[in-house]
């Protein structure tokens, strides 16, 4: 018998690590060895393991887990099948009561609180994920018509140690990859049928109002639909007549771009790219290709069938040949001239409820299928589509679907956002501003404040004139306040690539409640309005309007240390704060201590070369901080080629100490020098290097600028 499996009677048990136990009940003995949607590794990590079998029970004992089998004949029972998990008893069957939450697939419609799934982390110590209705893969492709009648259950003890509960998923579930690093940047997406001299126009717009663009978004106008329509021959060879008719229009899918909005699709795709902007195009891949595409006739060869028969076959992402032959006619077209990838925007499960032959729901594959198709050519995956649950980290990034524009909704996005965390989801990306509702310049600006430090910031809205998100059409003081927002974005990119690497080395989600880190403390349970953004940032979005007074109300929970707003300078100790926020600032606290990496504005913040390390300190305990680098493209990063540089502050007296320190293989692409600026903000006094440098002091920061190193270099920096 393979080490870390048990099999007594009817049931199979599986040590995968020491907090971690699958059981399967079967009573014709089928058990399930090919991998799920959840599990990806169920391989025995080494741990130590005790087992005494009796001829009435069985118990298994890990560092973290007691269990006990006792066979009743009736399956997993409360009374065969229990134990100890998180130090305390468990049932089969228990409802976990202090449950922290989950996430939910998506938002649509959501205009304010909802409660949520289940996630992976719990007060209780415990969770226990069910797989029973798991989908088997096997030879990289899911297995249709597969009737799984056994219990299959994997029991996750932890207590409150929820990184390495984090971990354990991350072991047999899979890892967060990195996404494209550009996909990190700045979005602009608008439902709106712009031609492609208003497109080029828009992405000018940006340079020219002083914010950064990374992608353009396309939405379902770059193809035909029964909306645009017109009387033209254009349009009437392109004109759908079968399909579902969502929302009483056929041709929410589609493949053939309309040209009579973008007749040169590859010269606008070249334009966008020349300019360093990245195209995605909307996709509703429900209806299929249909005979009216252009690439109909490809599509069908592929099949094996002939194309003037006209047949048009439903749409079946659970046939492989189907799925190649729609990837190859529709999608690889699009992706030769310049595509970067696609928001597969599936909204038809109340048509088609589960894939044919199975009961998995169609967003898991299609994510996979979609990530997995972007992949190659030296390029990462790229997904951006709604929540597939517990298994679907593994293809960021993830679409929470169409919100309402309203304060409530907001607020429950950012304690949303932490939360998802729990069941893995590292990147959410939100409607910035909210895709529906009344237009509310200051909602938008506090939206966007929260989107700016968050996993992805994305405008977008409805099909409405007055919620066009570009950020210069809200008036004055809101544009002012936006514009800072993105600056800001652009500034802590090294820093947010930084926490995305860890998210997928080390199992830290970039946006985590104050839990994550601090288990044992009551109010860290009792703050569900802010989040630590790596170990140098805590952030409380305001999610409520001014006041009279023109200022903003938001409270603050400091768990130790100190930490340093970054608009006033001013210092917070531990305990409970009050803010009150100008339309421009928030609460955004740096932790004292510990050296931030950043860069000087740019407008393509997810493609710029760092060639200026900004390192930006404040006074408190001695701290460091990882700056990772890699070539913000390929997978290569999962192979070494990256640079990292640890960076540490600490005081000698009245001295500053700043430590550069490089390490690793390094990566293609990368400079072989580059400059550094110190900026050290709240130490009340002007502050001198023991390097060459410009040096200047200015509202309580000295800015200190070094010449240029060697990027592999060691450098340690005192100032006095």
């Amino acid at each position: 018998m393979e080490q870390g499996i048990i099999c007594f009677e009817n049931a199979r048990f599986s040590v995968i690590t020491e907090n971690l136990i699958r059981c399967e009940y079967s009573e014709s003995h089928s058990f399930l060895d090919a991998q799920t949607s959840f599990a990806a590794c169920r391989r025995y990590n080494g741990c130590e393991y005790y087992v005494n079998p009796t001829e009435e029970s069985l118990e298994i004992r890990t560092g973290e887990v007691r269990l006990i089998y006792r066979p009743d004949g009736s399956g997993f029972t409360a009374g065969s099948l229990y134990g100890e998990l998180g130090g305390g008893a468990w049932h089969f069957g228990d409802k976990d009561e202090k449950n922290l939450g989950g996430t939910l697939s998506t938002l649509d419609g959501v205009d304010g609180y909802r409660k949520v799934d289940d996630g992976l982390l719990s007060r209780s110590g415990w969770f226990v994920f069910d797989d029973s209705e798991g989908v088997p893969i096997e030879d990289g492709w899911l297995k249709t018509n597969v009737n799984r009648r056994e219990t299959d259950i994997y029991l996750f003890s932890y207590g409150r140690d929820y990184k390495k509960a984090l971990k354990t998923l991350f072991y047999v579930s899979g890892k967060v990859p990195l996404p494209r690093k550009y996909m990190l940047g700045s979005w602009y997406s608008r439902w709106w049928p712009y031609t492609e001299e208003e497109l080029l126009a828009i992405a000018g717009e940006y340079d020219e109002n002083d914010f950064p663009l990374d992608i353009m978004v396309i939405d379902m106008d770059w193809h035909h639909h029964d909306w645009k329509y017109r009387d033209n021959e254009e349009c009437r060879r392109h004109k759908a007549t079968y399909g579902y008719g969502h929302a009483g229009n056929l041709g929410w899918t589609g493949y053939s771009w309309n040209r009579n909005l973008i007749p040169e699709p590859q010269r606008l795709l070249d334009a966008m790219h020349g300019r360093g902007i990245h195209v995605a195009l909307n996709d509703h891949p429900h209806d299929g290709i249909r005979s009216h595409e252009d690439c109909y006739p490809a599509f069908m060869e592929e099949m094996g069938l002939a194309p003037e028969s006209g047949v048009n076959l439903e749409f079946d992402v659970g046939n492989r040949r189907y799925m190649g032959a729609f990837m190859k006619s529709a999608l690889s077209p699009l992706k030769e001239i310049g595509v970067d990838f696609f928001w597969v925007d599936w909204q038809q499960d109340y048509v088609k409820p589960y894939i044919k032959g199975t009961r998995m729901r169609h967003i898991p594959w299609l994510n996979r299928c979609y990530y997995e198709y972007t992949r190659g050519d030296g390029k990462r995956g790229a997904s951006y589509s709604r929540w597939g649950g517990i298994g679907d980290q593994k293809y960021p990034m993830h679409f929470s679907g169409d919100t309402g524009s309203t304060w409530e909704c907001l607020r429950f996005e950012v304690e949303f956002t932490a939360q998802s965390s729990n069941v893995g989801l590292m990147y959410w990306g939100h409607d910035t501003g909210g895709f529906f509702g009344e237009r509310n310049p200051e909602l938008y600006v506090r939206w966007t404040q929260f989107s700016a430090f968050s996993a992805c910031l994305r405008a977008h809205s409805e099909r409405a004139k007055e919620l066009d998100r570009r950020p210069w059409k809200w008036g004055d003081a809101e544009t002012k306040a936006m514009r800072t927002a993105y600056h800001l974005r652009s500034r802590f990119m090294p820093y947010l690539y930084s926490l995305a690497y860890s998210a997928y080395e080390d199992g830290l989600p970039m946006i985590a409640p104050m839990y994550l880190e601090y288990p044992e403390r009551e109010e860290a349970y009792e703050n569900p309005q802010q989040y630590r953004l790596g170990p140098a940032v805590l952030c409380a979005p305001v999610t409520v309007p001014c006041a009279a007074n023109g200022l903003a109300s938001q409270h603050v929970w400091t768990p130790d240390g100190v930490y340093y707003d970054f608009f006033t300078g001013r210092a917070y100790g531990p305990g409970s704060h009050d803010f009150a926020c100008p339309l421009a600032e928030f609460p955004l606290l740096i932790r004292g201590g510990v050296p931030v990496p950043m860069q000087p504005y740019t407008a393509r913040m997810g493609s710029a070369i760092l060639k200026e390390l900004v390192i930006r300190l404040y006074p408190g305990e001695a701290g460091e901080c990882i700056l990772y680098e890699d070539d913000g493209i390929s997978e290569a990063y999962q192979n070494g080629q990256w640079l990292k540089t640890r960076l540490a502050g600490r005081r000698e007296g009245e001295a500053v100490v700043i430590e550069i320190e490089p390490f690793g293989d390094g990566y293609a692409g990368m400079p072989q020098t580059r400059r550094y600026t110190l900026e050290l903000v709240g130490f009340g006094r002007a502050l001198s290097p023991d390097h060459d440098g410009e040096t200047s002091f200015e509202d309580g920061k000295t800015t200190v600028r070094l010449g240029e190193y060697p990027i592999r270099e060691n450098l340690v920096i005192t100032l006095r």
